[in-house]
């Protein structure tokens, strides 16, 4: 059951070239190379909190469990779970946790890293007050969508969404009560599109709601008037003790790919022109895109 150092160098070495699921797929088919462990399960603990990161059991299966912890730093953990179907196998395992402490007493550090990257980056793609997507999420990954949409030959919807007379609640309230309409906006669009869908906050009160595989631009209304109809019914409680509530409303403009634009950068200036004109036409408005009315928008 020894190991040489050199083994667990070497696998290290490979964590550290891999992402977090390959890490963690490596380490599982390196005990059940070596340590014969057929089921895993990988926690990070964070204070009283549980994330898991790998898992190839069934949850609703009573094991017996051998576990190693390993502390990362002072309020977080990562934690180790063998599962065994039978006494015997957890029995083995328990003899073996020795050596299969040495090897991980490395690996968790290198997984642990990559928990972090993983995070971080996600972080950087995420805004901090809604929770949405960002600007570095729609530059670095949308296109990809577009590539998927010309294979697979289905449209896209933008969708620009932009609270009416925004500037009004702060200029009533502050920005603290500005940041819970930003909030309640944000998960009212969540709750009102698919999962496969996508909101990524653009501005200070703009957002953007791709709609993927839509089936034609009736679709992308219907959608977009669920998601009017759906914000304006939502009560922003801006005073705690009087339980105060404000409501605010939103217009959305409206544009196809690729019917009209093939770029992101034009898709998303004709979706910026739509939600121009359907704010033109007072709150709560849509309006989609097209060449020969917005021909006759006067910008200025």
């Amino acid at each position: 059951m020894n190991l040489s150092c050199e083994t667990i160098i070497n696998e290290n070495e490979k964590l550290k070239l891999s992402d977090l699921e390959k890490s963690c797929l490596n380490i599982f088919d390196y005990l059940n190379l070596h340590h014969n462990i057929k089921l895993l399960r990988i926690n990070i603990k964070k204070n009283d909190s549980f994330e898991n990161l790998f898992s190839c059991c069934e949850s609703d299966v009573n094991y017996h469990i051998n576990s190693l912890e390993f502390k990362q730093n002072c309020d977080t953990e990562m934690i180790f779970e063998f599962l065994s179907e039978s006494l015997e196998e957890y029995e083995s395992i328990k003899e073996n946790l020795n050596f299969i402490k040495l090897s991980l007493q490395i690996f968790s550090q290198s997984l642990y890293n990559k928990y972090m990257e993983k995070t971080l980056n996600e972080l950087s793609l995420v805004d901090s007050v809604t929770g949405s997507y960002n600007r570095c999420y729609l530059n670095n990954y949308v296109g990809n969508l577009l590539s998927l949409s010309n294979r697979e030959q289905k449209k896209i919807a933008f969708v620009k969404i932009g609270i009416d007379q925004f500037k009004a609640v702060i200029d009533e309230f502050d920005y603290e009560i500005g940041d819970k309409v930003l909030k309640s906006l944000a998960k009212s669009l969540k709750n009102s599109i698919r999962e496969s869908d996508i909101v990524i906050k653009i501005s200070n009160d703009e957002f953007l709601v791709i709609l993927l595989n839509v089936i034609n631009e009736n679709n992308a209304i219907l959608i977009t008037q669920k998601l009017i109809n759906n914000f304006s019914q939502e009560k922003v409680i801006i005073d705690d003790n009087s339980k105060q509530t404000l409501m605010k409303t939103i217009c959305g403009g409206i544009s196809i790919y690729p019917d009209n634009a093939t770029t992101i950068e034009e898709i998303i200036k004709k979706s910026d022109i739509a939600l121009y004109e359907a704010r033109n036409r007072g709150r709560s408005q849509f309006f989609l895109f097209n060449e020969e009315d917005t021909n006759k928008i006067d910008f200025f």
